[in-house]
């Protein structure tokens, strides 16, 4: 299998900072859900991929730790991403359990 073009290689987007950052993201989205922050404290749910986003966009400077900044970006974004994959295979399963019964 030939390698793929480098225009599309993320060599270094991926690594053991991000996926420490995706358990911080996490746990930052989970805090509120769980009782052990306020529940209006929506800035956790919405901190992960605002400051994902923000990363990935200074990472494009040519700064000494661009990488490690990227890898926590793509990090945060995947934790969000996982709260979306959550609720929707929640609600997938609260509408296949109403068709079953």
């Amino acid at each position: 299998m030939s390698d793929p073009p480098p225009k599309y290689a993320r060599d270094n987007w991926f690594g053991p900072e991000a996926f420490v950052a995706v358990v911080i993201g996490m746990i930052c989205i989970a805090l509120p859900y769980t009782g052990l922050a306020p529940r209006d404290a929506t800035w956790l749910i919405a901190g992960p991929p605002v400051a994902g986003g923000l990363l990935i966009a200074i990472s494009a400077a040519d700064l000494p730790l661009r990488y490690s900044t990227r890898r926590v970006g793509v990090g945060l974004l995947a934790a969000f991403a996982g709260l979306l994959l959550a609720l929707f295979g929640f609600l997938l399963g609260l509408a296949i359990g109403g068709m079953v019964t």
